[in-house]
């Protein structure tokens, strides 16, 4: 994206996030929906972010409770 430098640690987060997208679709991974395959890229985004003593919502404003929904099917 525009202005992306990967300089610090929240910009390289978003990298680790995509690159869990990308190892899924190579190993053909299914899930039970859409919004279920971003649990596994959150939880390593977040570890990613914990090297750095930050987090998913210090970095982004992104609460637990926001990645419940984002990361569970609702049928």
């Amino acid at each position: 994206p525009e202005g992306w430098t990967g300089t610090s640690p929240a910009e390289v987060s978003v990298l680790v996030h995509e690159l869990v997208h990308h190892l899924q679709n190579v190993g053909g991974v299914a899930y039970d929906c859409p919004e279920a395959r971003e649990k596994p890229a959150y939880q390593a985004q977040a570890r990613w972010l914990e090297l750095f003593g930050g987090s998913l919502e210090e970095a982004f404003q992104v609460d637990p409770m926001t990645i419940l929904v984002r990361t569970n099917c609702m049928f």
